[in-house]
């Protein structure tokens, strides 16, 4: 990885693994498992897009809850999310959990 100066000087960096689209002309980076995640879901074509990023959101959270025993707070740094906007994602898609003591969390 190495930083580029482009025509109004701010730094952007560059990546082995980014590949040029030709038709569009734009740059995009996917690992093998997003890829095969991508592949996997086109599959699903009677699935409209909003829905099925929801359901993937909505498990994702769900996981991370599960993994800090329902700390909020604490899902909320390991996503990289803001305490108030997962608590709204949470209240969104009606995930209910209970908080578990901390001597029983699995990390």
């Amino acid at each position: 990885m190495r930083l580029e100066r482009n025509y109004n000087m701010r730094a952007r960096r560059t990546d082995s693994n980014v590949t040029k689209s030709k038709k569009a002309g734009r740059n995009h980076r996917s690992s093998s498992k997003v890829q095969q995640v991508i592949n996997l879901l086109a599959s699903e074509n009677q699935m409209q897009l909003k829905k099925l990023m929801q359901e993937v959101e909505r498990g994702i959270i769900i996981r991370f809850l599960d993994k800090t025993g329902g700390n909020q707070r604490h899902a909320a740094k390991l996503l990289g999310l803001k305490y108030t906007t997962l608590n709204e994602k949470v209240k969104r898609y009606q995930i209910r959990f209970q908080k578990r003591p901390v001597d029983l969390m699995v990390f």
